[in-house]
Parts: C-alpha cells; structure tokens; sequence
C-alpha cells in the first residue's frame, strides 16, 4: 500500500476522513498533522505518496502548502479538502498538482474516487521507472531530458523520454495524467515554453543525431527507428531542425559515403 497523510487542524475531520477511508486497499494513512508549516516539512522530509490538504490551516494556508511543495520539487500526490464549493479554491489547487477536490462533509465515493485515480497515477509511473523494457540498455543513447517543478508535466516528461519513438499525442499524456488533454496541452507550454509536439519532435531528432554518428544503419531505418513512418517528411523534420539532411550530416560527422539506400538528391 503506498503511504499518505491527512493535514487539517480540526481533529474531527481528520479522524473523520481516515474513517470514511478505511477499508479501502490503496493507501494506509501513516500521519496526521494539523497545521501547515508542520504539514510542509513532513512532506518535504518524509515525501508521502498522497496528502489529504484543508485549504485553511493555521501557520500556512493549504493553497500556500502546496505551491511551496510544487516549488520545492515534492513527488507527492495532493487531494485537496474544504467546506467551501467555490470554484476558485479548485481551480488554484489543481494549478498547484491536486489531483481532486473533496468536499466536506465527506462523501466515500468522492474520496474512492480520487484516491483510486491517485493510485492509477503512482501505478503508472512506478511502472515507468521499473519496467525493464522501457531502460535503455548501458552506454546507448539517452535523450538530453529536461526537469521542472511541475509534477505532472515532468510525468509527461518522463514518459515521453521513455516512449518519444512510439505513436503518442497530448491525448496519450493526457489520460496519462488523468487530465483534460486541452488543460495538458496549456500546461506543458507553461511550464516547459514549447509545445508537446515540438518537444516530441526534438527528442526524436536527437535521437536520428546520435544513431546517424554512431551507427551504420539506413537513414530510413532510423527514420523509422526514431517514430517517422514516413522517410521524406523525417528528412524534411531533419533539414528545419539541423540545417542539412540527413544524409550530409552523417558525412560531415563520419567523413564518409554513407550507404543508405538513399542519395542527396533523394532528400528534400
């Protein structure tokens, strides 16, 4: 079972909340903490897998909590909690990584499901990090990655570093993340300054750069080594990205005739 906390000052409601949860498979509730500041720095040293957070704690709101952990690069997992249905709340915690907002007094299913979905969201990334057909074998090219404070877009990033040469779009990363894909789409240019699609693509021509200087393979076989079905538009993608086709590159790294099945003239 993965590990969680609840952060609310009134006893009650967090006695109430471990309660309403208990028989449920996916988490033990380790720690309860009644203020913010307290809250903050058991998550920063002890890194729970999922926090249940009041918005109004004493020392530290639980908006302030959270924006302090995204910021200090916490994996944890929020659900944020309150007595107040306004839109506003939900809408500043879910910009601060709060994968739900639960009302109180507290429904089971509301809690079920939230819980259930941070579960599928810790799953998936767990599975990310351990499957060994996803872990590039020792000394092969590994794309340069990039890191930001945002837990859900660096999920994305994550797994796009992983499965940049597959069939992905924002809608794959999107379900990945259990979001909107047009609130996905927002956020990645947010928080990395380019799109999904140009940062699908970089990774895919650093990629065709690495293989192109090190290997002999077929500059279509890389094409489609990389995630280009189609040879002319990777050497199309090639040329806007690096200023010279494929082809000529691999000579000038190589200084040699490359036997590819393909000439010069044969790129765009």
């Amino acid at each position: 079972m993965y590990r969680a906390i609840v952060i609310d000052d009134e006893k009650w409601v967090v006695k109430s909340l471990i309660a309403t949860i208990k028989d449920q498979d996916y988490f033990q509730v380790v720690e309860e903490l009644y203020d913010g500041v307290s809250g903050l720095s058991y998550i920063q040293n002890s890194m729970p897998d999922l926090a249940f957070v009041d918005v109004r704690l004493p020392g530290m709101s639980g908006l302030e909590l959270l924006k302090a952990a995204e910021e200090y690069g916490c994996k944890t997992l929020f659900i944020v909690i309150s007595g107040h249905a306004e839109f506003a709340y939900a809408q500043k915690a879910m910009q601060h990584n709060a994968i739900g907002y639960c009302l109180k007094p507290f429904s089971r299913n509301e809690l079920l499901d939230s819980m259930q979905k941070a579960y599928h969201i810790l799953e998936k990334q767990k599975s990310v990090i351990q499957d060994p057909i996803n872990v590039p074998p020792p000394r092969t090219f590994v794309p340069k990655s990039m890191t930001v404070s945002n837990r859900t877009v660096q999920t994305m990033l994550d797994y796009m570093m992983v499965h940049y040469c597959e069939d992905i779009s924002i809608q794959t990363l999107a379900d990945l993340c259990y979001i909107n894909p047009n609130y996905a789409s927002q956020l990645f240019k947010q928080e990395t300054g380019t799109t999904f699609s140009s940062h699908l693509t970089n990774l895919r021509i650093q990629r065709a750069v690495h293989l192109l200087a090190t290997t002999d393979m077929a500059v279509f076989l890389i094409a489609s080594h990389v995630g280009y079905r189609d040879y002319f538009y990777f050497a199309k993608v090639f040329k806007k990205i690096t200023g010279t086709t494929p082809t000529s590159y691999r000579k000038e790294v190589l200084g040699q005739n490359s036997e590819d099945g393909s000439d010069e003239e044969s790129e765009p």
